[in-house]
């Protein structure tokens, strides 16, 4: 950082903050630096504007720009070191002087003195004020020695000059400086607090391993600060947590290991458990799906049985029909042939037309007959259908009647088990929660040596 103006996010902020972390007197002495650079940057361009006033831009910028360059070139070389405080108040003096100068010595242009001494209060310390205020004095009796002896010189104007009013100035900067003086040396405590508080917190948070071997160590006086006691506190509390906590950490996890032994096996058996009684249900369910389809096919079998009496009654009327038409077909066949008998020889013509009438009523008596005959053989079927479906039935009732006691049975066996596994289960649930307690508490234990791992001590 000593090679160029430090890089900050905005000009406010570096005037007034440090960067996170920096609380060495060092950081603060190189922060401090460069706001008298950049103070004695306004201070050359308050000289400047003076001057246009004034007509003296010239003699402003001769001696106004080396100062402000010498203030910029010692902070680049050596930001931070003791020497570049002094060497800062004394420019910075410097700036003031020639505000004085420019004004020929008016009384209002002093107050450059009195608005620069508060600046090095940024280096919390007491000797770089005290160096300005005597870098101060030197400045008032030297110039008005030469602004006495006639040379281009001012720092007081008449009446108003000599012994009496370097005595007076001397007088307000000796009271300023001193209060000054008080507060940069209580500031200068507050930033030792800070820099040690910092380097404490730093062994907490700094890297992977949190630093408890290190104690905050007595200050000058030989008392530790408030927040080195606490800190040692801390340390010495933590210290006994974590040797506590390797002594519980073995049992705590064979206990661990135990529980979940235990939870296991209490999952197993409830699986075991649930899994018999899905297997009971589905059992169940399907001889409830087997009762339905024997009632389905019982259903079927009295259709059938229906269908095979409908089919006997219809082929029963179907013979009796066929009876009455055979009979229909031989008393006419008989009537036929007796017209042929009475008729007389010359109607041969009428007679044929009636003999073969007479051979169709034969085949159709005959086709009849056959037709008669077949009717028998379907009715002896259907009644030996209907004989099988009548005792399928029968057999289907039976059978059914058992799956409806078998299945009833199969319910209240399946009711006494889940009543079982129900105790079994709410005694199952107590003790898995108390196992799933442990486990917690192991998991607990498993995260806090995580933590604890970290602290070195």
């Amino acid at each position: 950082m000593s090679g160029a103006l430090p890089q900050v996010d905005n000009w406010l902020g570096f005037l007034f903050l440090h960067k996170q972390g920096n609380t060495s007197l060092f950081d603060i002495r190189r922060h401090a630096d460069w706001v008298c650079v950049l103070v004695n940057f306004g201070c050359l361009l308050f000289a400047f504007v003076q001057a246009l006033g004034l007509g003296e831009v010239v003699e402003a910028l001769t001696w106004g720009v080396p100062i402000f360059l010498t203030s910029l070139a010692v902070t680049r070389a050596g930001a931070g070191n003791r020497w570049t405080m002094h060497l800062n108040g004394w420019l910075l003096v410097a700036m003031a002087a020639l505000h004085v100068h420019l004004g020929r010595g008016m009384v209002e242009y002093h107050f450059s003195f009195f608005m620069l001494l508060p600046v090095m209060l940024m280096y919390r310390d007491p000797r770089p004020l005290i160096t300005m205020g005597l870098m101060i004095g030197v400045h008032h009796v030297l110039f008005d020695a030469l602004q006495r002896a006639g040379f281009n010189c001012y720092v007081f104007r008449a009446p108003f000059n000599g012994l009496p009013a370097i005595a007076l100035h001397g007088f307000y900067i000796l009271v300023f400086v001193g209060i000054l003086s008080v507060l940069a040396q209580i500031l200068r405590q507050h930033a030792q607090v800070a820099e040690e508080t910092a380097r404490l917190l730093g062994y907490l948070g700094g890297g992977d391993k949190v630093n408890f071997r290190v104690r905050a160590e007595v200050q000058a006086d030989g008392q530790l600060s408030r927040f080195g006691q606490v800190f040692n506190d801390y340390a010495d509390n933590m210290s006994f947590v974590v040797s506590a906590f390797r002594m519980l950490h073995a049992d705590m996890r064979e206990l661990t290991d135990l529980a979940k032994q235990l939870g296991h096996d209490n999952h197993f058996q409830l699986a075991q458990n649930t899994k018999a009684s899905n297997t009971l249900r589905d059992f169940l369910h399907k001889l409830g799906n087997q009762t339905k389809q024997a009632q389905s096919g019982g259903e079927l079998t009295r259709k059938l049985t229906e269908d095979c009496f409908d089919l006997i009654m219809g082929v029963n009327q179907a013979s009796e029909v066929l009876t009455r038409i055979n009979r229909q077909a031989f008393e006419t066949h008989q009537q036929v042939q007796n017209w042929i008998d009475e008729l007389p020889a010359e109607q041969s013509a009428t007679k044929s037309r009636l003999q073969a009438l007479g051979s169709q009523l034969d085949h159709l008596s005959e086709r009849t007959q056959a037709f008669m005959s077949k009717m028998e053989s379907l009715k002896s079927g259907l009644n030996a259908i209907e004989n099988q479906a009548v005792a399928l039935d029968r057999a289907n009732n039976q059978a059914l009647e058992e799956g409806h006691a078998n299945q009833r049975q199969g319910w209240e066996v399946l009711g006494a088990m889940e009543s079982m596994q129900n105790r079994t289960e709410n005694a199952y649930n107590a003790l898995n929660d108390s196992v799933q307690t442990i486990v917690r508490a192991g998991d607990v234990v498993r995260d806090m040596e995580k933590r604890l791992s970290r602290f070195d001590l």
